[in-house]
């Protein structure tokens, strides 16, 4: 087995060590997302790229989402987004919980973001976080293969069969029973 780079992000000007070496489901719905999205968001002058794109959400933080879509100039020497419209956060057991708070609040007020999207690789669950024309957020969840995610704003759109195509994820969450230490 290779070893993988380590991966760091910087939060608030301190470096964080980041999950290497995701699950085959967390990879596949990664690698579908940006193989859907490529062709629809180049045709509109966008660039559609993986988890090395840094974004920069403060002064001194820059994460790194799962898929980045750029519509702002070329720079082929950037390493950052300028600016991104679109940026997606495939869940995984280890950042789920800073996706959903720290990322979040980051993300939304990133004042070039336009779409943000958290995807659950393992049950069919999608939501979208979508700008209005305000500057207010609205969710939009989305639970079955046959839905199609829209993005006018990048100039495309997102089928759920096409994102989980060759997964079998579950419909909904599965529940499990915790029994407390003591309850016996």
């Amino acid at each position: 087995m290779s070893t993988q780079q380590e991966r760091f992000e910087l939060v608030d000007g301190r470096i964080f060590r980041m999950m290497t070496g995701a699950k085959q489901s967390h990879n596949v719905v990664t690698a579908n997302i940006v193989a859907t999205l490529l062709p629809q968001a180049r045709s509109g002058g966008c660039r559609t790229t993986s988890s090395d794109t840094a974004v920069r959400t403060g002064p001194a933080t820059v994460r790194y989402p799962d898929v980045v879509v750029d519509c702002g100039p070329s720079d082929p020497d950037a390493l950052e987004a300028s600016p991104p419209t679109l940026v997606v956060e495939v869940a995984s057991p280890e950042t789920s919980a800073i996706d959903a708070t720290d990322k979040l609040d980051e993300y939304r007020a990133h004042g070039d973001l336009r779409l943000i999207l958290f995807v659950d690789p393992d049950v069919m669950s999608v939501k979208l976080y979508r700008r209005g024309g305000d500057g207010r957020w609205d969710v939009e969840r989305y639970g079955d293969r046959a839905m199609v995610v829209g993005l006018p704003e990048i100039g495309a759109s997102l089928a759920l069969g096409d994102i989980y195509a060759t997964l079998d994820p579950s419909p909904r969450p599965r529940l499990r029973l915790v029994e407390e230490p003591n309850s016996r």
